[in-house]
C-alpha cells in the first residue's frame, strides 16, 4: 500500500469517526419542546407543546365586547391550573382561579372573594371549556401577531399571546 492510499483511508476514517460521534450526540441531545434537535438553537415551543400559557381575548357577542385575561400552567397535565379574569363586564370585574388536580376553585367579584371548590365541576364545566376552546383555537396560530377567529360566542381576537412564559405562582392563589 503506497502513502497516498494510506493517508486517504485514514482521512476516510477520520470522517466516520466524527459523523458518529456528531449522529451519537444529536441523537442523545435531541433539543426541547419539538424543537432545536440536533444541539443547535433554543427550544421551540408551540400552542400543542407549551406548559404554560398568557393571553388575552376580546370576545363580541350580541354586540357586546368583553374583554378577558387568561394564564395556565401545567398544560397537558391532569393538574391544569387556570386563570380567567373578565374585565369591565356589565357587573364589574370577575376572577376564577381553578386548579384540576385539587379541585380547587375560587370566584372573585369586584375584589370580593368566594371559594367555589364544592360547586368545582359547574366552574371547571364553564371555565375549563373556555379555556379548552380558546386553546383548541389556537393551534391554528400561525406563531405570531393576533389570531382571529368565530365560534357560537361570537367573534373572538386573541392578542398578547405567551407561549411558555414563566407565571408568579401567586397567579393562581385566591384572588383577593
Amino acid at each position: 500500500m503506497n502513502k497516498k492510499t494510506m493517508y486517504i483511508a485514514a482521512a476516510v476514517i477520520v470522517i466516520i469517526i466524527v459523523v458518529a460521534i456528531a449522529g451519537a450526540y444529536v441523537l442523545m441531545n435531541p433539543g426541547g419542546g419539538g424543537g432545536g434537535g440536533g444541539g443547535g438553537g433554543g427550544d421551540t415551543y408551540t400552542v400543542t407543546n407549551a406548559t404554560s400559557l398568557q393571553y388575552e381575548a376580546n370576545v363580541t357577542s350580541g354586540g357586546q365586547t368583553y374583554t378577558y385575561k387568561l394564564a395556565g400552567i401545567n398544560l397537558g397535565t391532569d393538574n391544569l391550573t387556570i386563570r380567567v379574569d373578565l374585565l369591565g363586564g356589565e357587573t364589574g370585574n370577575w376572577t376564577y382561579v381553578l386548579i384540576a388536580g385539587e379541585k380547587k376553585a375560587w370566584m372573585s367579584e369586584n375584589g370580593v372573594c368566594t371559594d367555589v371548590s364544592s360547586d368545582f365541576t359547574n366552574q371547571w364545566t364553564s371555565w375549563g371549556t373556555a379555556w379548552t376552546g380558546y386553546v383548541d383555537a389556537l393551534k391554528n396560530w400561525s406563531g405570531t401577531g393576533d389570531y382571529t377567529y368565530t365560534d357560537a360566542s361570537g367573534s373572538i381576537t386573541v392578542y398578547n399571546i405567551a407561549l411558555n412564559p414563566t407565571i408568579p405562582d401567586s397567579t393562581f392563589v385566591k384572588p383577593t
